[in-house]
């Protein structure tokens, strides 16, 4: 029993049984939850968590977007679109937000606050979307280097991956409500940050 490892129902990573907090609509297993917390905080996670854990093999996709401060800081936003929960009204909402915020931060270069701002403005228009099949993407796993991984990955990496994986599949839906959610008022070039 004790080299049984779960899945993430979010991303796919496998984690040993583990107790601990969750967020309410975030799909992410305890285990993954904290390794996310402790990227997000600059904390060193659990030992034993990395050492037990396992990721799928992912071969991370080729971002066209070369501003990694941008894309550094979609890697919350990725993380809420990969573990994007069930079919709450509060989960569907914040997969969207999150998705028009990554998709603008990689094919616009436009702050992802602003996005999710503008498309806040809206509830109810949104409808769940079919996730991709788990392991199709970079994990939050992937950022901590041990067995199962070539090595680290950059927050960059990580957000291309899993907006890539998301937009194959939902590319149409995405665009269409960019368009109508975001863009009718477009930042001015000194707005965007």
């Amino acid at each position: 029993m004790a080299s049984t490892l779960i899945p993430c129902p979010g991303c796919g990573a496998l984690f040993p049984p583990h107790e601990g907090p969750t967020h309410r609509y975030i799909g992410a297993s305890s285990a993954c939850w904290e390794l996310n917390l402790s990227l997000m905080s600059g904390s060193t996670p659990q030992p034993w968590l990395l050492a037990r854990s396992r990721v799928p093999p992912v071969t991370p996709v080729e971002c066209t977007r070369k501003d990694t401060r941008l894309l550094d800081a979609a890697c919350g936003d990725a993380y809420g679109v990969q573990h994007h929960g069930e079919g709450s009204p509060q989960a569907i909402q914040s997969v969207a937000l999150h998705l028009l915020a990554l998709h603008g931060f990689i094919t616009k270069g436009i702050d992802g606050l602003w996005i999710r701002n503008r498309a806040l403005r809206t509830r109810g228009v949104f409808h769940k979307l079919q996730p991709p099949p788990l392991g199709g993407a970079l994990t939050i796993r992937h950022f901590f280097a041990s067995e199962g991984t070539e090595g680290t990955i950059s927050r960059s990496d990580y957000a291309c991956s899993v907006h890539a994986a998301w937009i194959a599949l939902h590319r149409a839906t995405v665009e269409d409500w960019y368009e109508r959610y975001v863009v009718s008022e477009k930042p001015s070039r000194s707005s965007v940050k």
